[in-house]
């Protein structure tokens, strides 16, 4: 057994009691001595290998590094190593793995080195699990090679497996270099098709043959085949007799089909991905699988789309037609899950027939096949939870004389049709739902002039169902189907029958109902599509009641129905827009995200959360405990998590996405998010940062090309738009989502910080002070440059700014400025030609700052809707603040290096040009400046918030200020839902108190 990170090792049985039990009990001392001593009268070599290993048990530094030089001198060694040594000094050097020394370059050799001497000693496996333990790829490959070699005749397979499987990964690991990774990848490739062959020319293929015997040593070959093989090849195995994709379907294994067609579909593969599609479905039909094996809903729909791209479409649109009748006049047995599929892919093929077999007099009405099919899905499958998604990419694909006719005539004969209530009530939330998705579908408007008899025209559409002017979508529809809904709401709550009958049915209809409304509201208070319009301008050409209303509709519904996931979540990002984060977190808590999809989830409501309250760091129970605890253990150890389990289990396929999923995490967006976002309020406190975020223990695989990516996953949002337009999460989130550019640019910036921040220990005293002064000046150099460059780099591709919010995009920039102002000034010296560069590279960074001063705060007091809109954008404040704290400690610390020159140089020379000098205190001046004025922001934000009549503006704003003639119908249906005032009353002193708190937050702020 390998025992570092495991616990103390046990000694050798032939030590003596004595020296075993001071061992065991941690006496370091009396081991130090026990050893010395046996080892003088022994002269066994293992007794000092005891000693050493006791010496680093002590505090003292030469003790604890005599074990780094035994290893040294033991890798220089040519001969075999103890391997009870090497167990003694891997757990010794412990604290020194990965830091001190590289594990690949002394003990995963000199493990290799034994192994290979004793390939069939129990203990080359364990040394196998080590070399893997701390990830040495090299290593681990070499052991499982002479492992392999070793029982080539046994009949013992896995060694074989294991060999290829760490080959491969070797082969797609920065572990290996250019050369190697074409011997390694033409290797693992060969050795597997050996394997293929063997088992593909074998009449009969024996349990001890090195052929390829079950699903996973086959899922093996093709992810190897598809990583270093050719497309022709692939194309031609998955045909094969023997290993092809329909051979595993006769064996009852689905995996490769399913794989395979997703590949075929990424290199257009049509005409395979059909024949395949066929066979599979005759296999079921003929009996030689079980009669449904494949009818997933993922097949049908891959089947149809081939079909469709056929040469003759007509003629395989048919086909598949026919094959889709022969499963539907089979009994399915009580599988509804089964014949819903049947039924989806009935659907999808009427929408993939071309539109000359709709008939043309019939299309010209609008009463298509494709409209007859919805209808008749909708029939049979309205109650169903997953109706509205099974249908509205369908429905938003339809012409407009389609739509109107479905809404207008097929709906409401279904709902004709349905005497029972709770039927209707459902119907009726569903047909909300999908009137909905039609306003965000382009075909239901026509382009309006916009000159007309020479007057200028606001709105640029026309609506072709109600005929108003509108823009996109149209206002009045959607005021049509709040009324409607509400009406419905009302209903049903007003009704005990209905009432009663809840239980029963799959879902709340009026959770649907809420949820058009709520959404409506928010599309009416005209929310830019795209987050990074949470810039100031965008939020105050929003309607702050429409706003507001559609958030207390959602609010008043999670009250009725806590555990609905996607209400919780847009009201989460709902709060956060407005800048209540302290009630976003009360939201976002009963979620109770687990582990395994923290990294997905997460940033629904941590991103970004440090620059929208800064307090909430400050509570009892660290804000980013869950992530960082997942993250610590999840990426503790180099190598993926208990992947020596799936060794051991001959899980082979299993140990390639185990290695896929670790290289993910190590590159997450959500990991970069949980350091940068803890980090800036650490800062923003005063606090002390334990650690540059390079030496990090989760930063430690980033490298200048790591591609950082993002994993969220919006899939539990309640989403009603349609395909043509931006999802929901793109209306209420506070900026565009994590990117790798955002990744990145925060990451060089907290480098940035790093070296600003960096102060040598108190008892540094190098012997040559210029000579360190002169290296830490070069070091400081490098790092500036390094950063500029990396700044510059990202902040120019052209969709870097799209990927940022305004007060982002400005922050880095004049980060980037920074760097570059820092290089500049620090490179030269009193005796240089004054920089040009450097006047021009302060002139914009106070172009920046003034920019950012005099976009978010203002001079005068403020009134009720300036403070909400303020409230609404604490994310610029807060870079704000943080682009002129790094403006003042950038100029601090050039003046601080150019003092500590002066004073070691008494000449001078060392010290920094006078126009250096002068720009940085003016630079320190306007940061001051800018600083003072956020401080003193913030001051008459929390004044504003401790005026009285809060609580009535907002209720005010709820419940409708304006046209009373126009607006009254429209106020007294939201009314109703929240049971007039009161039923908002809670909620709006709920949101008050949390923008009081996110206030009373950023008043602790240290504004230096």
């Amino acid at each position: 057994m390998s025992y570092a990170g495991y616990g103390r090792p046990a000694l050798k049985s032939s030590v003596d009691v004595q020296l075993q039990t001071a061992f065991s009990d941690g006496n370091w001392n009396s081991v130090i001595r026990l050893a010395d001593k046996r080892a003088k009268s022994l002269k066994d070599p293992y007794y000092e290998a005891i000693k050493i290993c006791a010496e680093s048990q002590l505090d003292g530094v030469a003790e604890k590094c005599a074990v780094l030089v035994a290893i040294d001198e033991l890798a220089k060694q040519k001969t075999v190593p103890d391997i009870d040594t090497l167990e003694l000094y891997e757990w010794a050097a412990g604290d020194f793995l990965d830091e001190d020394i590289d594990y690949a370059d002394t003990l995963g050799p000199l493990r290799v080195k034994w192994a290979k001497a004793n390939p069939k000693n129990t203990l080359a496996v364990e040394c196998l699990q080590a070399c893997l333990d701390h990830w040495d790829l090299v290593s681990a490959q070499q052991i499982a090679t002479a492992l392999d070699k070793a029982y080539l005749g046994s009949g013992d397979r896995r060694y074989m497996f294991w060999s290829i499987s760490l080959t491969y990964l070797l082969s797609v690991s920065p572990q290996c270099s250019d050369t190697s990774r074409k011997v390694y990848s033409l290797l693992v490739l060969k050795q597997l098709e050996r394997a293929a062959a063997i088992t593909e020319d074998s009449p009969k293929v024996e349990s001890t043959d090195r052929g390829l015997l079950n699903d996973e040593e086959i899922m093996l070959y093709y992810r190897v085949l598809l990583a270093h093989g050719t497309k022709e090849d692939f194309l031609k195995r998955i045909q094969s007799p023997r290993l092809g994709a329909l051979s595993q379907l006769k064996e009852g294994h689905k995996a490769l089909f399913w794989e395979s067609l997703g590949t075929l579909e990424s290199w257009a593969e049509w005409d395979l991905i059909y024949d395949l599609c066929l066979k599979a479905f005759r296999l079921g039909l003929n009996g030689t699988t079980p009669t449904f094996f494949v009818c997933d809903w993922r097949v049908w729909k891959s089947f149809v789309a081939a079909a469709s791209k056929a040469a003759d479409p007509d003629s395989a649109l048919r086909e598949v037609q026919s094959i889709l009748k022969e499963f539907l006049a089979i009994d399915t047995k009580g599988a509804e899950s089964i014949k819903k599929n049947l039924m989806l892919a009935l659907l999808e093929i009427t929408f993939r027939l071309p539109i000359t077999t709709s008939g043309s007099d019939v299309g010209k009405k609008g009463l298509t096949p494709r409209v007859i099919q919805i209808g008749l899905f909708l029939d049979q499958y309205f109650e169903r939870l997953s109706a509205f998604d099974d249908l509205k990419d369908h429905v938003a694909d339809l012409t407009f004389e389609e739509a109107k006719v479905f809404m207008e005539d097929v709906v409401p004969k279904i709902l004709d049709g349905k005497p029972d209530k709770p039927k209707q009530v459902i119907l009726t939330s569903l047909k909300c739902k999908l009137q909905y998705l039609l306003t965000t579908c382009p075909q239901t408007l026509s382009h309006h002039p916009s000159v007309v008899d020479g007057q200028k025209q606001d709105k640029p559409y026309r609506c072709r169902f109600c005929s108003h002017l509108t823009s996109l979508p149209c206002e009045y529809c959607l005021k049509q189907i709040i009324l409607e809904a509400a009406t419905t709401h009302k209903q049903i709550s007003a009704d005990k029958e209905l009432i009663n009958a809840i239980p029963r049915l799959d879902k709340d209809p009026r959770l649907d109902l809420s949820l058009v409304i709520g959404t409506s509201l928010l599309k009416l208070s005209a929310l830019p599509p795209n987050a990074s319009g949470v810039t100031p301008p965008a939020m105050r050409d929003t309607n702050p009641g429409l706003l507001l209303q559609g958030i207390v509709v959602l609010e008043a519904q999670l009250r009725e129905t806590p555990s609905d996931s996607g209400i919780r979540l847009l009201l989460v990002q709902l709060h956060l827009l407005i800048g209540c984060a302290s009630y976003a977190h009360q939201l976002w808590v009963p979620m109770d995200v687990k582990r395994t999809i923290q990294d997905a989830l997460s940033p629904l409501f941590f991103d970004r959360i440090s620059s929208i309250s800064p307090g909430l760091f400050q509570g009892s129970h660290p804000l980013m405990e869950p992530l960082r605890s997942y993250y610590s253990n999840s990426l503790r150890d180099n190598c993926p998590l208990r992947i020596w389990d799936a060794f051991s289990a001959g899980s082979y396929a299993g140990i390639l996405r185990m290695s896929e999923y670790d290289d993910t995490l190590r590159r997450s967006c959500t990991l970069m998010m949980t350091l940068v976002e803890e980090r800036r309020a650490t800062r923003a406190f005063g606090g002390k940062i334990d650690t540059d975020i390079e030496a990090h223990q989760l930063t430690a695989s980033i490298t200048d090309g790591t591609k950082f990516l993002n994993k969220t996953d919006y899939g539990s949002f309640s989403n009603l738009e349609s395909f043509h337009g931006p999802p929901i999460q793109d209306f209420i989130r506070v900026g565009p989502e994590l990117s790798d550019e955002r990744a990145r640019l925060s990451y060089v910036s907290e480098q940035f910080f790093d070296i600003l921040a960096f102060k040598p220990p108190k008892d540094y005293k190098p012997a040559k002070t210029n000579e360190a002064a002169i290296r830490d000046r070069n070091y400081i150099l490098e790092c500036l440059a390094h950063q500029s460059n990396s700044l510059t780099n990202v902040l120019h591709q052209p969709k870097t700014a799209s990927l940022l919010t305004s007060s982002e995009l400005s922050y880095f920039t004049t980060l980037s400025l920074l760097s570059a102002a820092l290089l500049t000034s620090i490179s030269t010296t009193r005796a240089d030609p004054a920089p040009k560069s450097l006047s021009l590279l302060t002139a914009s960074i106070r172009s920046s700052l003034t920019s950012l001063r005099t976009t978010y705060l203002t001079t005068s007091p403020l009134q009720t809707s300036a403070t909400y809109f303020s409230l609404s954008n604490m994310h610029m404040l807060a870079h704000t603040r943080d682009t002129a704290v790094a403006v003042k400690h950038a100029a601090a610390f050039v003046l601080a290096l150019h003092e500590r020159e002066l004073a070691r140089d008494r000449s001078g020379k060392s010290a920094l040009h006078k126009d250096v000098v002068a720009e940085m205190k003016a630079l320190e001046s306007v940061a001051s400046k800018t600083l003072a004025e956020t401080k003193s922001h913030v001051q008459k934000l929390k004044e504003s918030l401790g005026e009285s009549g809060w609580l009535d503006n907002m209720l005010g704003w709820v419940f409708g200020e304006g046209d009373e003639t126009e607006g009254e119908p429209f106020r007294r249906a939201v009314s109703d839902i929240l049971g007039g005032t009161y039923g908002a009353e809670e909620w709006a002193g709920k949101v008050l108190e949390s923008w009081r708190e996110g206030v009373k937050g950023w008043g602790m702020v240290r504004w230096e």
